[in-house]
């Protein structure tokens, strides 16, 4: 089964939440408990989920929001950047850049290797990235 938007949308929620029931994937996207069990199940095993986690606070006190820009396909650029550790969310935009992304590191050297890492996508072609200080 190809990825799809279906699959794009479990692997969101289940990112901002590991620990959301399958019911509960279902009643968001649309499909029946069995149907997103399958899609879960089908995602391990292709390797695109690696695996469940927590993320602490502590964990995740550097964050950094990045720009980016697609070479030609924005979509198939976000496909490869929601794989990669440290991708908390992402967002399809309009203007000057193709994508806004919300990173989240335990070091700042790990963040600055999660931004190398999308800049070394063949898929990418700029990035602009910015630093939280804070969080509101």
């Amino acid at each position: 089964m190809k990825r799809d938007e279906k699959d794009s949308r479990i692997i969101s929620l289940l990112k901002k939440n590991s620990r959301a029931s399958n019911t509960e994937i279902a009643q968001s996207v649309g499909l029946s408990e069995g149907a997103v069990r399958q899609r879960i199940k089908s995602l391990l095993q292709k390797g695109t989920i690696k695996r469940f986690t927590i993320e602490t606070s502590s964990e995740a006190s550097n964050q950094a929001i990045v720009l980016v820009k697609a070479k030609r396909n924005t979509k198939k650029m976000m496909r490869e950047i929601t794989t990669l550790p440290g991708f908390r969310s992402g967002f399809e935009i309009s203007g000057a850049y193709d994508a806004c992304l919300i990173l989240s590191a335990g070091s700042m050297e790990q963040l600055d290797n999660q931004i190398d890492q999308i800049r070394a996508l063949s898929t990418v072609s700029d990035t602009r990235t910015f630093i939280s200080l804070k969080e509101w």
